[in-house]
């Protein structure tokens, strides 16, 4: 029996329960609501004594989606949106971490009619008539 196979029950080094994991989640969300200048949810978890990634791990581990983690990035999505709008925050920064954080894309719509109707999109074509004498002065 190889190491892995024997550590694959060993619950021994668990460091999070259920309770401790809805705990961190529940100060991530309250840094998030005190503090209107955090603009991220990493930057709520560091506030909180964790960071991000331990928010997946906590997920993945107990395969739930925490209320208030799920509210807290709304917060931070929101916040972003509107402080950006502001000017509150740098709207350059906000567009950015909106884009790579929570999804969100710059929309651009082509509209390829004529007066909203469809292009013609049959091949125009002229017959010349070659068998035309020109005239000579």
């Amino acid at each position: 029996m190889g190491v892995s196979e024997k550590m694959k029950g060993n619950t021994n080094a668990e460091k999070w329960t259920l309770e401790e994991a809805n705990d961190f989640c529940n100060k991530v969300l309250e840094v998030l609501e005190t503090n209107k200048k955090i603009r991220t949810l990493g930057g709520a978890c560091l506030k909180a004594g964790g960071y991000e990634q331990l928010i997946n791990y906590l997920e993945d581990k107990f395969n739930t989606v925490f209320v208030s983690i799920k509210k807290s990035r709304e917060i931070v999505k929101e916040r972003l949106i509107e402080q950006g709008l502001d000017g509150d925050a740098n709207p350059t920064m906000a567009i950015f971490i909106l884009k790579n954080n929570h999804n969100m894309t710059d929309k651009q719509q082509t509209d390829v009619t004529t007066n909203g109707k469809d292009v013609n999109t049959s091949p125009i074509i002229n017959f010349i008539d070659t068998d035309i004498e020109e005239e000579t002065e």
